[in-house]
């Protein structure tokens, strides 16, 4: 039973580490948004949305966000693009 805690003692802090890597989140202010390709720009990063992106906060679209808004972005990588897994409007 000691080997075990101590086991875990010790993968513990590596199991931490290795679930915040995959954790892809940015929040900042919308610089700016382009709905007709689908993309908007955080903090200097061109996020792209497709059909599966999840928008919150009473969002039904690109369309509804607005240059000046913060945002919270859950993304995804696939290849060099950023793409917006979920999305809300942060107060």
């Amino acid at each position: 039973m000691k080997k075990v805690m101590q086991s875990l003692l010790v993968a513990a802090p590596f199991a931490l580490a290795a679930g915040a890597v995959h954790a892809n989140d940015i929040e900042g202010e919308v610089e700016s948004v382009d709905a007709e390709a689908g993309t908007l720009v955080v903090q200097g990063i061109e996020f792209h949305t497709d059909d599966n992106t999840d928008y919150d906060d009473k969002l039904t679209g690109l369309q509804d966000i607005k240059a000046g808004q913060r945002v919270e972005i859950d993304f995804k990588y696939e290849g060099e693009r950023h793409v917006v897994k979920e999305i809300e409007v942060e107060n």
